[in-house]
């Protein structure tokens, strides 16, 4: 990424250089912090594609399953006729995330100053997609509570597993989502600490077991095959009946992005400084009302 110098005063002349690089500089930054700050929607169907330009309201179909029957000879077969719904993905959420800098040139031209605010505002936007997701992900429906608070043990895990399965939901399709204390009590879980990781270290003589080479190299993510994430917008309460983590299907969460992040900037005399927004356009919606695709774990 190239980083603009100019010298003299930056508030002096009109605003019209300023308007021709600084989208072009900082969508990059940005967008860049947005995607790597995005917990929830990467793993969930995207249909952005679907929505690009224009539409306000995106209709995804609900496909029901098609009956099978036994074939008599010298018969005629019967035509399944299945009433299909459609789940309305409304394109409604307009974020953005807006700073004045009073001296641009200063900013532009330090690597470091410049990632800082790129972090900040896109960290910003993707806090307010996955706050969307994670509202939706309270309404699952369907509830377990966990055995002990802010804790998940290997049974807890055996029964939401089981539930997903007995509604054919294959689970290497599927992903927990759980609060900060839990991922911190699941370091401890040999099943999830030492998940995909193998071998040992030879290099000082000194061999060891897959469980302390996880605790070495930090490897973690995986419990029961299935990978595991965190955020901080999942709360980390103790009160009883709280959402405290998800087991869900990709399928759970349909979201779609019209408008990727957006770069706009505009010389203020008013303030001698340039104003810069950052903006998104996107919606989501929960697919879950007809079936079960998802469990949410709850303290006791």
């Amino acid at each position: 990424m190239a980083y603009n110098v100019f010298s003299g005063d930056a508030t002096q002349g009109s605003g019209s250089h300023l308007d021709v690089f600084i989208p072009e500089l900082w969508a990059d930054g940005v967008y860049r912090y947005f995607e790597k700050n995005l917990v929830f929607k990467p793993f969930f169907d995207d249909y952005s594609s679907l929505v690009q330009g224009a539409g306000d309201v995106l209709h995804i179909p609900t496909m029901q399953e098609v009956a099978t029957a036994s074939k008599a000879a010298n018969t005629g077969v019967a035509y399944s006729v299945n009433t299909e719904t459609d789940i309305d993905l409304a394109i409604n959420e307009h974020k953005y995330a807006a700073k004045l800098f009073e001296d641009i040139a200063m900013v532009q031209s330090n690597e470091q100053l410049f990632d800082k605010y790129a972090q900040s505002m896109g960290y910003a936007l993707a806090k307010a997609v996955d706050v969307k997701i994670e509202a939706l992900l309270q309404t699952i429906g369907t509830t377990q509570d966990l055995a002990a608070n802010n804790s998940m043990s290997n049974a807890d895990v055996e029964t939401a597993i089981g539930t997903l399965l007995s509604n054919d939901i294959p689970k290497e399709e599927c992903a927990f989502f759980v609060n900060p204390l839990i991922y911190a009590d699941l370091l401890n879980s040999r099943a999830f600490v030492a998940a995909g990781v193998s071998g040992s270290n030879t290099s000082s003589g000194i061999g060891f077991g897959a469980d302390n080479a996880a605790m070495r190299t930090g490897e973690v993510g995986l419990l029961f095959g299935i990978p595991v994430f965190t955020s901080s917008l999942i709360p980390t309460t103790s009160s009883d009946g709280i959402e405290v983590g998800y087991l869900v299907h990709k399928s759970a969460i349909a979201v779609a992005v019209q408008q990727d992040i957006r770069i706009q900037s505009e010389y203020s005399v008013d303030y001698l400084g340039t104003k810069v927004v950052a903006d998104i356009i996107y919606g989501a919606v929960i697919t879950t009302s007809n079936h079960v695709k998802g469990i949410e774990f709850l303290n006791s």
